[in-house]
């Protein structure tokens, strides 16, 4: 008898009538003669149907996972948050071929397991996670469930309404589908995380049935919120996410203003490790896919391995340069880092279109040699002596802490992933911090090594660098003064002191560039008539004494600072009127002009020349340039000397 009432106590609590049938014929066979046999099933069938009519709503607990298989948890106002949900029922799925139908009817058996014992490795297979609730409370709550691991390709939830009476069916609610694969709007609540919104009515009695599946590792650490907590949780893991990443966008921005002041490429490699890790640890975190690519699953999937590979190749070569690993003196150092950075760059190309699956696992190999190899190549420089070297080193060895810890969770080889996320923040500050102290110490060391020379040279060679540095400026003055008498002779005519015709060309181009057009001024053209007849008949001295006169009267007539005067070639001259108009010119000229032809050029012991001028005015316009402008007053001086000579032709007029 109490075999029997064992027998009963197990079937009771199985979901599959058939493996009660078994149970019970494998606890009597040993008993009973084979030829009983028929007669004892006959009598279990019809006990196990007699209890089934018996019990109200025991058939909707046999054909259902929400029976005895999995207890159902209850939520009160008041209650605290759940941060790990127990003796969760699952099955794996490898076919993926079962619906929420195949779950809630209960016809294949599931296991149970803590939600923070659910972590599988890559497989192919689909994992159901069934999740009865019950609000204790007279009044409408709201939870919710939340699932703590952000890598997942895909998540399908369906919400069931568990109190339709006796012998009914579960009324479906709700039906979510999120996960990486999908649209980040598509999820129900805007979240890094999965967060399943559940609204009990007073008394109500809800089933979540969850379907996971991914390309990676599964991690299903399941999580209950109400809804107050849940807002609260929601900031506080928001402020401390900001707080991390603006603490890395310091330490990034510290690195860039070092390389900007002085020009050295190990800051800014530095700058590119600490951006290309924090984007991999906000891809890792499901921030990327929230604020940096919400529309772009293909990429939210593809960010881990681009963007991991992009920090181990920025940190191969702050290491290379933070080392000083120079070709010359350090080959194989040198060919490694090579060749690891050629590997890096192949493998980031790969990335692109590799399957996911396959991909993590050669970046992450990829990195764990790197990392060694990194670490290596810092234990040899710290044997040599070298003082940054073992700030170098220890940031690895802090390093290798969390990053251990968070890959096997990752790769669900351990559970409770958010907290060795957590961990692994802390671990990778904390290396980002000790490589800039390293730098700065590196930097210190050269700045002190720089100055014990310098002391050194100034005590040992300082008289001798006061007399080298007299002499330099001596020999600077010298040349400054050289410089100034060369430039001189190039834009000065040596007869007259004026401009010759390349300071004209000079002074027109800016003339061009300055102020409006109306206030730029007018140019005008002088030239001496039958100044060939002064020197064939009084000779070249006689000639060039009337060009020095001519220059004088123009210095004397048209001596503001702003004018320019020019000696363009043989008896030309060029004078530069700016912010003058045409009228004014016009006097100014004519003036020239008068004062010529009254005061002949005295030559000594009583012999004079008379000369006249003619000349040829044009007024700057809108559109004009230095040749146009030169080119009217030419003609008009043209004008001038074909009407007779001693005259001032200007735009319009002759005067």
């Amino acid at each position: 008898m109490r075999k029997n009432n064992n027998t009963f106590h197990i079937c009771v609590k199985e979901t599959d009538l058939s493996v009660c049938g078994r149970i019970a014929l494998g606890a009597r066979s040993k008993a009973v003669p084979p030829g009983v046999r028929a007669w004892q099933q006959a009598c279990i069938a019809a006990l196990i149907g007699m209890l089934l009519l018996s019990l109200p709503g025991a058939s909707r607990a046999f054909a259902a996972v929400s029976g005895n298989a999995c207890p159902t948890l209850d939520l009160a106002f008041g209650q605290p948050d759940v941060p790990s949900l127990p003796h969760l029922c699952f099955l794996q799925d490898e076919t993926q071929a079962l619906g929420p139908d195949d779950v809630l009817a209960g016809r294949l058996p599931m296991d149970r397991r803590d939600a923070s014992e659910l972590v599988f490795r890559h497989n192919q297979s689909a994992y159901w996670v069934y999740v009865p609730l019950r609000n204790l409370e007279r009044a409408q709550r709201v939870w919710y469930l939340q699932l703590d691991y952000p890598l997942l390709d895909e998540v399908d939830a369906w919400v069931y309404d568990l109190d339709t009476g006796p012998g009914a069916a579960p009324v479906l609610l709700d039906m979510e589908r999120m996960g990486d694969s999908r649209p980040f709007d598509a999820r129900p609540v805007r979240h890094r995380l999965f967060l399943l919104p559940l609204e009990f009515g007073p008394l109500q009695s809800l089933a979540v049935v969850l379907r996971v599946r991914s390309s990676g590792a599964i991690n299903v650490p399941l999580s209950l919120h109400s809804g107050g907590s849940a807002i609260g949780w929601a900031q506080d893991q928001g402020l401390s996410q900001g707080m991390f990443l603006g603490a890395l966008v310091l330490l990034a921005l510290f690195n860039a203003a070092l390389y900007l002041r002085l020009r050295i490429r190990q800051p800014l490699y530095n700058a590119a490790y600490i951006v290309c890790a924090g984007l991999f640890l906000a891809s890792m975190s499901g921030l990327s896919f929230q604020y940096l690519w919400p529309g772009w699953p293909w990429l939210a999937n593809r960010s881990v391995p681009l963007t991991e590979t992009l920090a181990i190749l920025s940190l191969l070569w702050f290491t290379r340069h933070f080392l000083g690993i120079d070709p010359d003196r350090w080959p194989r150092q040198s060919r490694l880092i090579r060749l690891l950075a050629r590997a890096g760059v192949a493998l980031f190309a790969a990335s692109l279109f590799v399957p996911y699956a396959l991909i993590i696992k050669i970046d992450t190999v990829y990195a764990l040699a790197c990392m060694v190899a990194m670490f290596g190549l810092g234990l040899r420089h710290l044997r040599r002596g070298e003082r940054a070297a073992r700030w170098y080193v220890l940031s690895w060895l802090v390093f290798f802490a969390g990053y251990l810890a968070y890959g096997l969770a990752a790769f669900g080889y351990i559970p409770g992933f958010m907290a060795q996320e957590r961990w692994m923040q802390i671990a990778l500050g904390s290396q980002m911090f000790l490589l800039t102290y390293a730098e700065v110490m590196q930097l210190h060391d050269l700045m002190d090594r720089a100055l014990g020379i310098e002391a050194t040279a100034r005590s040992s060679l300082q008289h001798e660098v006061r007399a080298r540095t007299e002499d330099l400026r001596a020999a600077m003055g010298a040349l400054e003064r050289a410089n100034r008498q060369l430039r001189d002779l190039t834009l000065h005519d040596p007869l007259t002191g004026l401009l010759n015709r390349r300071g004209l060309d000079e002074a027109l181009d800016q003339f061009a560039k300055s102020g409006e057009p109306a206030a730029r001024g007018v140019l005008v053209i002088f030239d001496l008539d039958h100044f060939k007849r002064v020197n064939d008949v009084h000779g070249h001295d006689a000639g060039d004494a009337a060009l020095r006169w001519v220059a004088e009267v123009l210095v004397n007539l048209l001596r503001r600072r702003s004018d320019v005067l020019a000696r363009f070639g043989g008896e030309e001259f060029v004078a530069l009127l700016a912010a003058t108009s045409l009228e004014d010119a016009r006097i100014l000229a004519g003036s020239v002009l008068d004062h010529v032809r009254r005061h002949p050029v005295d030559l000594g012991d009583g012999v004079t020349i008379p000369l006249t001028l003619s000349a040829g005015a044009a007024e700057w316009r809108p559109g004009d340039t230095p040749q146009s402008l030169f080119r009217r007053a030419d003609e008009n001086l043209y004008r001038a000397k074909a009407s007779g000579r001693d005259r001032l032709v200007a735009d319009g007029a002759a005067g």
